[in-house]
């Protein structure tokens, strides 16, 4: 069954970085100061050295790796995807291809039993 993912209502945290013209950095401290977390905390919570940390956020022209984002969301109360999106490692229509392409591989699996 394909997942229904209607554009606005799946990944709010992205439109609000887009329509208020943020880019991520400032997110990223928007949702650290939401829920009470300083970035040194973030840090942290997420067991990674706090200059390296401060310095992706702060001094690097490009986005933290993906990998920094899977160990924040759990501690900034969003989904390691909508993390992803936020920062532009993926788009929306990248997942609607996705969970597009999932269902016909999971209903495949349910007809054949593998």
């Amino acid at each position: 069954m394909p997942l229904d993912m209607p554009t606005g209502t799946v990944f709010p945290s992205l439109q609000e970085v887009g329509a208020q013209g943020r880019d991520f950095k400032d997110y990223l401290k928007e949702r650290c100061r939401q829920r009470g977390v300083s970035l040194h905390r973030l840090a942290l919570l997420c067991d990674l050295n706090q200059i390296y940390f401060y310095q992706s956020i702060n001094k690097n022209k490009e986005n933290p790796p993906p990998w920094v984002l899977r160990r924040a969301a759990p501690h900034l109360g969003v989904t390691y995807v909508d993390l992803l999106i936020a920062a532009g490692y993926l788009s929306e229509p990248d997942l609607h291809d996705w969970s597009e392409r999932g269902a016909a591989g999971y209903e495949r699996e349910e007809r054949t039993g593998l």
